[in-house]
């Protein structure tokens, strides 16, 4: 009589798997719980920190007078064509937010080293393929209006991201003083020159401070002429925005 010989499959029971389920649904709970909202809470320092950067680049480019620099040939100058004071220059920078085309633009390039400086103490740009870090380039960043002549190719040549700006005065109203924003972008409501504001420095609480906001929008390709018809309303949503403030 020949021998039946027990077999047993080689496998997992119901119950078996079932646990094993329930295990790694637990271990990736934790894992969610644990990694998802630490790595969001660095994402968003990494945001908060780039956002102060460009806000920064902003800030001092308009708190400074660069070496010959020109006004716009709308705007309020000195004889020799120069901005007066640094409130000057953030003064019409702001009112050159009325159209994007004309805006203000912020970005990063390689600096020429090996040449000399333009007349605003700028170096113009170099290609990528021929950058020599450390040696014929520098990487600088720079707020500059859209329809500058003199970086016009500098914007061209962008590293990284590029930020084109939307101003857009505050307005202190009521008797609580809060601020609202002006009706249209590029308008400094209580005058259209800076001595004018300077005027009424013992009627705004103030001084001679100029609140504003700023938002700032990806410029996609770096390009000037691809903006030369473009809207606000085109521009679609900003990247972020920030209240700002220059003085006299």
């Amino acid at each position: 009589m020949k021998k039946r010989i027990a077999s047993r499959c080689c496998g997992f029971t119901l119950m078996e798997t079932l646990l094993a389920v329930a295990l790694v649904g637990t271990l990736v709970s934790i894992f969610l719980t644990v990694f998802v909202p630490a790595r969001g809470m660095v994402q968003q320092a990494l945001t908060k920190q780039e956002a102060e950067r460009i806000t920064g680049i902003l800030r001092a480019e308009m708190g400074t007078i660069r070496p010959n620099e020109r006004a716009g040939a709308n705007d309020k100058r000195s004889s020799d064509g120069k901005y007066l004071t640094a409130f000057d220059k953030g003064f019409y920078w702001l009112q050159k937010s009325k159209r994007p085309s004309t805006s203000i633009v912020i970005f990063s390039y390689r600096a020429n080293t090996s040449k000399g400086q333009r007349p605003d103490g700028s170096y113009p740009a170099v290609p990528a393929v021929k950058a020599v870090p450390g040696k014929n380039s520098q990487l600088v960043s720079m707020a500059c209006p859209m329809n500058s002549r003199l970086h016009k190719d500098d914007i061209k040549d962008a590293v990284g991201p590029a930020f084109i700006v939307k101003m857009t005065q505050l307005r202190r109203e009521g008797n609580k003083g809060e601020f609202k924003m002006a009706a249209n972008p590029g308008v400094i409501a209580e005058s259209t020159a800076p001595e004018d504001y300077y005027s009424k420095d013992e009627k705004n609480p103030w001084g001679g401070t100029v609140f504003y906001r700023a938002d700032f929008y990806y410029m996609s390709p770096p390009n000037p002429a691809r903006y030369k018809d473009r809207t606000w309303k085109r521009m679609g949503r900003p990247l972020f925005s920030a209240n700002m403030s220059f003085h006299r």
